[in-house]
């Protein structure tokens, strides 16, 4: 008898009904050498999570010493875990998506699935994170300026589209709040991504000078089913059956509480005195603003005979500051955009981002944009070769293994 089988024998003997309980293994199994090709447990799908150190404290602090995360416990990437996210995408696991400022960073599709990982992402979320970094690569989107700047711009990702609804994004009750895996990791993902791969670290690559908790995660999906008008995606030239996402640099959302007004023009002119101050960008470099229309007030607009272009047009005309108050700002005022002694925020309707969500109550939300330095973009999800897409397992079907 060799060695191996009298220790088999022994420790049978001896041990009779230990066995693995998360299995059903028995624990002698694990005593007897492997070839190298052959797992130590024939149910466990991956054998590298035995050997992880499960001490998650001593992980995230690692990290933090290292600055690679946002300040929060982080899931590790184990190649396992990471596995998964690449089984939804079909791109190779080392193609280029973006390049990233300020670092200049190569957002390749592992580095995305490994941050998307450490968020505490769904494996399914992959290919919005993918789609989001490449809509980031877009030049109006000017990614250097809003890494590096001062002001607390934050980026912002709304979700459209079935797919939206099939992996779970809020819309709904709370949709900027905590309490929605979808909303919370994905928002997350993208801000690790800042860190890591772009070097937007706060005070070497990230220079806001307070920051804001927008820059934790700020990511909601549009309530289309709710909404009196064409969903954002759509207004952007995507088909109705497409899915997309669309980025807008913006600061952290401020409240519009009206419960009274009636009529379209008044919940607008409540709307349009809470974006209409001095201090933000748009005071001095007039640009986009975001507009979260909450559903009863976009009803009681719409139920008044007014469309979105209606609402576009309105507050892009009536929202200005006064020149003395409104040129206060880092950058020389352009005094064509002075109309006797005011100055518009917004330099036309499209500068107007409306989108509706939210739940029961009549509040709606506006952020403040990055003036002229920064404009929105929308991008539909799509396969490597064009192809439109209805569900994230078509990103599975196609995987590029």
């Amino acid at each position: 008898m060799d060695k191996k089988e009298e220790i088999k024998k022994k420790f049978k003997k001896n041990n009779p009904k230990i066995s693995n309980n998360s299995c059903g293994c028995q624990i002698d199994e694990f005593i007897i050498e492997n070839s190298p090709n052959e797992r130590l447990c024939s149910v466990k799908e991956a054998d590298f999570e035995i050997f992880v150190d499960p001490d998650v404290e001593k992980i995230s602090n690692q990290l933090y010493l290292k600055k690679e995360t946002d300040w929060l416990p982080i899931i590790t990437p184990t190649q396992s875990r990471v596995d998964k996210f690449l089984k939804y995408t079909d791109l190779k696991k080392d193609e280029v998506i973006a390049i990233l400022p300020p670092k200049r960073g190569k957002a390749t599709i592992e580095k995305i699935a490994i941050n998307s990982v450490m968020a505490g992402c769904a494996p399914t979320f992959m290919p919005i994170i993918q789609h989001t970094m490449k809509a980031l690569s877009n030049e109006k989107f000017n990614l250097p300026a809003i890494n590096a700047t001062t002001h607390p711009v934050a980026i912002c990702t709304i979700l459209n589209g079935p797919i939206s609804h099939e992996i779970g994004i809020n819309s709904n009750v709370g949709c900027l709040g905590p309490g929605y895996t979808a909303n919370a990791t994905i928002g997350r993902a993208v801000r690790l991504c800042m860190i890591n791969i772009a070097g937007a670290v706060p005070g070497i690559g990230d220079h806001a000078t307070m920051g804001s908790p927008a820059k934790y995660s700020f990511c909601f999906g549009e309530a289309e089913d709710e909404s009196p008008w064409e969903s954002l995606h759509i207004e952007k030239g995507c088909n109705s059956d497409e899915s997309a996402v669309t980025l807008i640099a913006a600061e952290a959302p401020q409240n519009v509480n009206d419960h009274r007004s009636k009529k379209a023009e008044d919940i607008l002119d409540t709307i349009i005195n809470t974006v209409a101050v001095a201090g933000c960008n748009n005071s001095h470099v007039p640009g986009e603003i975001l507009v979260i229309m909450g559903p009863e007030h976009a009803k009681t607009i719409a139920t008044d005979g007014w469309n979105k272009d209606d609402v576009k047009k309105y507050i892009n005309e009536k929202t200005s500051v006064p020149v003395d108050l409104g040129d206060r700002g880092g950058r020389k005022m352009d005094e064509k955009l002075i109309t006797e002694g005011e100055v518009k925020l917004t330099r036309s309707p499209k500068d107007v981002i409306v989108v509706v969500a939210g739940g029961p109550g009549r509040h709606s939300m506006i952020a403040h944009g990055f003036g002229t330095s920064s404009e929105s973009v929308t991008i539909p999800l799509k396969l490597k070769d064009g192809t439109p897409v209805s569900s994230v397992e078509d990103f599975k079907k196609n995987n590029c293994k």
